[in-house]
């Protein structure tokens, strides 16, 4: 365990494994196991904790740095390979309105996967509230 992770303590969340994909996969093509065992592994030999959340916190965190230009799914099914950008690519603007609906909605996804986790979090610490006070 290390004591000055930043995390330490924390549930596993999006934002918390987009900061591990880029630490540890940048510049790499890795299989989407080992990014999920390497995430896990290094979050919780850190101190961390497990996600609770209904939605996997790696997929959501993915799938932003895929939106991002910061990765991108180079063989898609079950045995997925990322290949994980040390810069975000260039991302190419939307020449019709059909891609810029479809970027948009994948924007919307992703912030209501944040809004879960957030809410989640409220209810983890609303929970601590109560039980520390009686």
């Amino acid at each position: 365990m290390d004591p000055n992770y930043r995390y330490k303590g924390a549930r596993l969340k999006p934002k918390i494994a987009k900061a591990i994909i880029l630490e540890l996969f940048a510049g790499k093509t890795v299989s989407r196991r080992d990014i999920d065992e390497g995430i896990i592994e290094h979050h919780q030999s850190h101190g961390g904790l497990p996600s609770i959340a209904k939605t996997s916190p790696i997929k959501a965190a993915l799938r932003y740095l895929k939106d991002k230009g910061f990765a991108e799914n180079v063989s898609k099914g079950s045995g997925s390979t990322w290949r994980i950008f040390e810069k975000p690519k260039p991302m190419s603007v939307p020449s019709n309105a059909q891609d810029l609906v479809v970027l948009i909605r994948s924007e919307i996804r992703y912030l209501t996967t944040q809004i879960e986790s957030f809410e989640d979090r409220i209810s983890e610490l609303e929970a601590t509230l109560i039980k520390n006070s009686q």
